[in-house]
Order: C-alpha cells, then structure tokens, then sequence
C-alpha cells in the first residue's frame, strides 16, 4: 500500500504508525499486527510518557465490550514481541505496577504527513489533569505564579498527603494558559539517582536522552522558555539540587518548579513550605455559615459528596470539625476519611481516629502506591530516615503536645539517642515536625497521624 504524504502519522525508533490507515510500517516494509494489538499500539503512542490505567486501555481497545484482564495481557505480548523486531523499541512499552502501561520511546508526531520534515512536532507528555478541584489552595497558587515570575527555582515542601504535586500541577497548568514554551511535568518517584532524573526530563520533552542526557538537556533548553516540574524528589534531594543548578546554569530561560518533602537547599531555591487546611479549634461553635472559614471541613463534605448523597446538617458539623482537625487538615486523610463514610458513617470514623492507619486504607485505584493510603503515605517518609532521625521520632512521638527544642534534645540525650539536636532539625526539615511560633518561645510538635503512625511501629 502506497502512503499518501499528507496522511497522519507517529513515527518512533523505526516504525511509523498509520491511526487512519490502520497501518504500521517499519523502514519500507508493512508489519502485520491485529486490530486489537493496533488499537492498543496506538492509544499508547498518542499518549506517549503517560500512564494509561488498565481500564482506559481496555476502554479503547474493547470499546462497549466487558472483558478479562487476561485478554489485555495476551494482546500486550503480542505487541511486545511485534516491536521487539527493531532493537530500540524492544523496551518501548514500560508495566507501571498497579496502574497500567507507559509508551516510553520519544515520539514525533506528523499531524499532515510526512512530506516535509518541518511538518514533525515532538511529542511532549501533557500536563496531568486534575480529576478533583483543589479547594483552599487559591492564594497558594497565586504565590507560586507570583514567585515564578520573580525566581528560576521554586520548591514546593511540606509532609506527605499535603497536596505539593496538587498544587504544581494546578499550578503548571495555569501557567501554560498564559506563557509562550514548553510546560512539562515529570514524575521522579521510580528514578534512583540524578542520571536517571535527566534521563526522565529528557523523555518527558520528548528528547532522545543518548548516553549524556544532561547535555542533551542543556542543548534543548537553552534557547527557548521553559518551564519543567520535577515531583517527588526528597528521595534523590543532593542529586537533584546538582542538577537544578546545572540546568539553570546553562539555560537561562528555564525555570523549574520542584516538590519535595525536603528543600534542595540549591542555589537561587525560592521555597513554599505548603501548610494543613484550616479546621475548626476544639471549642469552636460551629454553624453552617461557617464552615466556608474552614477549608478542611469544605473539603472533606466536598470529597464525601463524591461517593454518596451527604446534606450535612447543624448535628453533623461537630463531628465533621473534630475528625478534620484530628487528621490535621491534610488533604489526602481528609479524602482517605471521606471514602469511608459511606460504609462507616461520621461517628464511627471519629470514634476510630486514635487508630486512623486502619480505617484510612482506601484510596483511589489509579493512585501512586504510597497515597492509597495513610500508611504507605508515612511508610515512604519514614524509611528515607537515618537511624538516629528515626530514633528521635520514637522519642518525640511520646509527646502529646507541643514542646520545646531544648527541652526535647535534653530528654532524648537522656533517652540515649545519638545526635538529638541534628536529629530535631533534620526532622523539621523533611517536614515530618511542624513548628508553632504563636508565643514568644518557638514550639515543635508531630502531627497527631505522625504520631499514630511511630506508635503502630
């Protein structure tokens, strides 16, 4: 079969792939490949450096038609096997554990046909779409525009479940509505070290990466402006501050917008340290032209709605107020908790709270491993820790309230910790102790589900 010139196509490693013509060809020769195995190829392709949820998948591969699972996994062998005739796409297609597939190969896309080579765009990741609007994060993402607009390096840190990547992603997207060049967002949460983040940039703009990744970097951004969001990176926080500084060395239209539970400590680092939704105090009287002041409380009644018909009546709001403030306004035990009430209800929720790890268990599918639920969220933060920082979080952890530096660093030396007072910075500074700076003496305390969480240990 003769291509037309004009004909859409994708064209990856030595394929190029035909949607309308239902073809794929590799060099001059056509390969043959079922509908099923196409359809597939192809809604991978089109959402090259994405993850595509098993369901989506299935959606457009069997579209009004109920099938196995075991039918997604045969078809997959055998584009796998297709694609592994050319050598460089023998790894085209990636398995993201619990969430689906990503077609990792840079992609160009021909949206006229290959006629000229002017007529090729490179297949950037689109931004992440979020599904649920963020509530109380307005003037948040405000700031951040603002402190884009003045700084290259942004870092967004606070403790797990806070809503960083909400707010970056919120963030990214407003900012491409108003500025010229290239927005991506890159996931860092798989990548081991500061090679492999350069390697995942340069996927993410579409950049064959080759093996000096960071030049390749540096020769695609230096002329054009940028905006590039790194999530996820307290695992890797040394390498990646190396990195930041590269890039921003060499490319000085970049900017870079990071979350992290731990800042970059990177030259030039404007940081965000993001803080709880607002909650009602213990003895707060609480009336239904109120809960507006409490973000928590808006956002929790929001999240409910969104898994069963909830009116909250004058009766529900002091239970509404009191799990809200005893999961510290975070957003992601907020919505955690909301899951819940279909099966629990409001009272049984509270009642549970001073064993919150058991009960908030039920996150969305398509979510990362570490945020289905509140454990896995602390597990992630905790095993990034030293021995003697995880000593000195037991330590704290009996503490019910607020406390002072001093105080903590002599009882934990008493204790036996080693290196208490490095021990309590280093704790506030991966964000797992919040300070209190109400009164003339500055105050540390851990979150009450941190602290729930060191008793489960």
């Amino acid at each position: 079969m003769l291509m037309e010139p004009t004909e859409e196509c994708y064209e990856f490693a030595s394929f190029r792939l035909y949607p309308k013509l239902r073809t794929l060809k590799q060099a001059k020769d056509t390969i043959t490949i079922g509908g099923r195995a196409f359809d597939m190829l192809l809604a991978l392709v089109s959402q090259a450096g994405v993850v595509v949820s098993l369901s989506d998948l299935m959606k457009a591969v069997w579209p009004q038609v109920t099938v196995e699972e075991a039918n997604l996994r045969v078809q997959m062998g055998t584009l796998r096997k297709i694609l592994a005739q050319c050598d460089d796409a023998q790894r085209a297609i990636e398995t993201i554990p619990l969430r689906g597939y990503c077609f990792i190969l840079p992609v160009r896309y021909y949206p006229h046909g290959m006629e000229t080579p002017a007529s090729a765009t490179t297949r950037r990741r689109p931004l992440p779409t979020l599904l649920n609007r963020p509530i109380g994060r307005d003037e948040t993402i405000e700031g951040v525009l603002d402190a884009l607009a003045e700084n290259r390096l942004v870092t967004l840190s606070g403790p797990g479940g806070i809503g960083k990547t909400t707010v970056a992603v919120a963030t990214a997207n407003r900012y491409e509505l108003d500025h010229e060049g290239k927005v991506v967002f890159i996931d860092l949460s798989h990548v081991v070290d500061g090679f492999g983040a350069a390697e995942a940039i340069a996927g993410a703009l579409g950049l064959d990466a080759g093996e000096d990744p960071v030049s390749t970097l540096c020769v695609a951004l230096e002329g054009s402006d940028s905006l590039v969001v790194l999530d996820t990176c307290e695992h890797i926080v040394e390498p990646i501050a190396e990195l930041a500084e590269l890039l921003l060395a060499h490319c000085i239209r970049l900017k870079l917008l990071v979350t992290s539970r731990e800042v970059l400590r990177a030259a030039g680092e404007w940081t965000l340290r993001l803080l709880p939704l607002t909650f009602p105090e213990k003895d707060d009287q609480l009336l239904d032209a109120r809960i507006d002041e409490f973000t928590a409380m808006t956002m929790f009644i929001d999240r409910i709605r969104s898994t069963t018909p909830f009116s909250p009546e004058a009766r529900h709001l002091p239970v509404v107020g009191e799990i809200c403030r005893r999961l510290d306004g975070i957003p992601l035990a907020l919505e955690l908790a909301a899951a819940r009430v279909a099966d629990l209800g409001l009272h049984e929720i509270a009642a549970n709270l001073d064993d919150c790890l058991t009960i908030l268990t039920r996150g969305r599918r398509t979510a990362l491993p570490r945020h289905r639920t509140l454990s896995a969220t602390l597990d992630w933060s905790y095993n990034l820790l030293s021995g003697r920082e995880q000593q000195m979080m037991q330590h704290l952890s009996s503490y019910s309230g607020s406390f002072a530096a001093k105080e903590a660093i002599q009882s934990a030396n008493d204790a036996g910790c080693d290196g208490s007072e490095d021990a309590l910075i280093s704790l506030f500074e991966k964000s797992l102790l919040t300070i209190d700076m109400r009164e003339d003496t500055l105050t540390y305390r851990l979150l009450d589900t941190t602290r729930s969480y060191v008793a489960s240990l």
